[in-house]
């Protein structure tokens, strides 16, 4: 939700009139263009618990008086690979929905203007209406790409500490590749397949709502 929640506040600031439009746009597609490798190197050596530039800025700021261990504590592990899935998916979410708003005709806020609506009631019932099925979508691509982001965590914590940030596919992969239990691994991989088929159903039934808004639904 922190993805789509920033990820749609970008898509309609970009969708508005602003200068050097396209150079902005290339800047928020940054993030995801960059190999994930990188980017979980990158977000190691900020995260690092002697070299940490978040840790530096805040001990000279006086907020902390030591260096903060991101990747040594489980709790702090946990928030800092969900800050870097947040860091990499925003872009995907935003360049998504920002094309979804392009396609809603400037008619419908006219009339709805006319009729007196304030910029909040034409996003909520022009907007956010029109933009559910590509929502649909997006939000299952990025469930997707959460539940197999295998090269994040692998690079970044490889599950640690105490197998507190594994995802199915890096624990599946633990489990059967060095620990050499290739049923248990087989087991964890299968456990994926219902969440995955839930997001799928979401954007299927996203699509159908856009086909019946368009009239090509089946009668």
């Amino acid at each position: 939700m922190i993805k789509f929640g920033l990820g749609l506040y970008l898509a309609l600031l970009l969708n508005k009139r602003l200068p050097f439009k396209a150079f902005f746009r290339a800047v928020v597609l940054l993030p995801f263009i960059v190999p994930t490798a990188l980017s979980a190197l990158a977000f190691w050596w900020i995260y690092d618990s002697q070299f940490s530039i978040i840790s530096w800025v805040l001990v000279k700021m006086g907020l902390i008086n030591r260096y903060i261990d991101f990747l040594g504590d489980p709790w702090n592990a946990r928030f800092a690979t969900i800050a870097a899935n947040i860091w990499r998916g925003v872009p995907f979410v935003a360049i998504t929905l920002l094309a979804g708003l392009q396609t809603i005709s400037p008619s419908y806020y006219e009339a709805a203007s006319l009729d007196g609506a304030s910029p909040w009631q034409q996003f909520r019932h022009v907007t956010l209406p029109m933009l559910t099925p590509i929502i649909a979508v997006v939000m299952t691509f990025s469930v997707l790409m959460t539940f197999t982001d295998f090269q994040l965590i692998y690079v970044l914590t490889r599950g640690g500490p105490l197998n507190a940030t594994h995802l199915m596919a890096t624990l599946s992969f633990q489990r059967a590749i060095p620990g050499g239990n290739l049923g248990e691994g087989a087991a964890i991989a299968t456990a994926m397949v219902p969440f995955l088929l839930a997001a799928i159903l979401i954007s299927y039934y996203g699509l159908q709502r856009r086909a019946w808004q368009q009239g090509s639904a089946d009668k």
